[in-house]
């Protein structure tokens, strides 16, 4: 089950002056990207059949061993990542709760992905 999030996201070719001289660099004038997207934000009626595993962040942790251990995928971290509003590793505290939603399925119909 490949669930990808920029499934539904359009490209856009970004020539943003402020990148000008990394794209110099890289002999670039622009670069294709994704458009940003928000998601949905869940209340407790959209997590009804969705399970919470709890796992307390070590040192060694990272959000794709995370998404590998409880979804057998590790390019399905930002499911974790987005559930938790911690985008990036950095931002999560050692001995810091993370929830971990199950089945994947289900989350990622309940968050309209």
């Amino acid at each position: 089950m490949a669930f990808s999030r920029y499934r539904n996201q359009r490209l856009i070719d970004n020539a943003n002056p402020e990148y000008n001289e990394i794209l110099a660099q890289r002999g670039l004038s622009s670069i294709i990207q994704y458009s940003f997207s928000s998601f949905k934000d869940l209340k407790i009626k959209d997590l009804e059949g969705i399970q919470l595993d709890t796992h307390i962040w070590e040192a060694s942790d990272r959000l794709f061993k995370l998404a590998d251990k409880y979804y057998g995928d590790p390019t399905y971290w930002w499911i974790i990542a987005l559930f938790n509003n911690r985008p990036l590793e950095s931002e999560i505290k050692l001995g810091e709760k993370m929830l971990i939603p199950l089945p994947l399925d289900m989350i990622v119909s309940a968050m309209e992905i």
